[in-house]
């Protein structure tokens, strides 16, 4: 299993490269589903966020407010693995990266050997000197640019379920759709393409009606150029059943 601290980087990553895109509702529903209608991981996300943000905090607390942080999260990581590996999951197939931005928050929740304790303990430094740091327009500005929680709620809550309105059901589906071997998903995808280009043409055949050919046609090419990707895979399986 990746981190958190990864897993997070990749879910903003995904937000970024996806945003404006039809991937961006499945993303959201599925972080709305795993991650905000979960209340552990909703407040692991805010404590990752918390920790990377300059506060201006007394230097004499830091140290007592980093060590309840990071052993309230280590709680937190324990108690939802289930749930983080999904999330994990479904990242792998949209970003591949190894980019962290949270490497030494993960540093203290992940490494326990006391032969990383120098690692650790240098972490935990860097840490402290962001909380005590004083936040400045020119800080703001400097900080890799990313979505907050609360921002994530407002896109999601404002636009998003009217958009999708994804049943329990349907994300199980996306969610089990990711975990096809890419093997299967070629084939699979082919067969679908087949089914529905068949299906249409059949349609194509009744009908006398040039602007209903035109548009049929329009929607074969559109389903043969489909990409071998598992969100095109779950739009052509929705498709399919459709007609």
């Amino acid at each position: 299993m990746n981190t958190f601290g990864n897993i997070k980087t990749r879910l903003e990553e995904a937000t970024a490269q996806t945003y404006k895109t039809e991937k961006f509702e499945v993303l959201m529903t599925v972080f709305n589903k795993l991650v905000l209608e979960n209340k552990d991981l909703a407040e692991l996300y805010y404590i990752y966020d918390d920790l990377s943000t300059c506060k201006g905090l007394d230097r004499d607390i830091a140290d007592d407010y980093i060590n309840e942080n990071i052993e309230y999260s280590k709680y937190l990581i324990k108690d939802n693995t289930q749930t983080i590996n999904l999330l994990d999951s479904f990242l792998n197939k949209i970003v591949e990266s190894d980019k962290n931005n949270y490497k030494n928050i993960d540093n203290l929740i992940y490494q326990n050997s006391i032969r990383n304790l120098e690692q650790v303990l240098e972490s935990k430094k860097q840490i402290k000197n962001t909380l005590i740091k004083e936040q400045t327009e020119n800080n703001t500005k400097s900080e890799v640019i990313n979505m907050p929680i609360s921002t994530m709620v407002k896109v999601y809550e404002d636009s998003l379920k009217e958009k999708l309105n994804l049943k329990e059901n349907d994300l199980k589906e996306i969610l089990s759709i990711t975990n096809i071997s890419n093997e299967d998903l070629e084939k699979e995808m082919s067969e679908l393409k087949e089914s529905i280009s068949n299906k249409l043409k059949g349609s194509l055949n009744e009908s006398t009606d040039t602007d209903l050919q035109n548009t049929i046609n329009q929607t074969i090419k559109k389903v043969m150029d489909s990409k071998c990707n598992h969100y095109d895979y779950y739009k052509l399986k929705q498709l399919n059943l459709g007609l």
